[in-house]
């Protein structure tokens, strides 16, 4: 999807089961995902998770009080506040975010 995107995948995706998570939550701040020719995606924010009456503000605490078979309920996450991706331009913090790929912007559209 990133070099659909005109993006460069930094081959740094978390893996489980096998799959790359996606999900900026599962990544500290200023994690880069992927690059462009003047710009990049890397995550940012807080996480705020509530699971069985409980609230996480990191995914791996999550993980490593309820194990990773938390992730087959992951539906019944209550994500209250979530971590985005980020697109800069180096120069900008802040050119535009999003949280899903479906989100994600063509590097040429911002210039990046």
């Amino acid at each position: 999807m990133l070099d659909l995107k005109g993006w460069h995948y930094c081959n740094n995706a978390i893996n489980m089961f096998g799959l790359a998570v996606i999900k900026p939550d599962f990544y500290p701040n200023n994690h880069i995902l992927a690059l462009g020719k003047k710009g990049y995606i890397y995550s940012a924010g807080e996480t705020t998770i509530e699971y069985k009456n409980m609230r996480f503000s990191k995914t791996q605490d999550l993980l490593d009080f309820f194990g990773t078979k938390a992730i087959d309920d992951f539906s019944n996450w209550s994500f209250i506040e979530e971590k985005e991706w980020v697109l800069t331009d180096g120069n900008s913090k802040l050119i535009t975010s999003f949280t899903t790929l479906d989100q994600l912007p063509k590097r040429t559209e911002y210039r990046c």
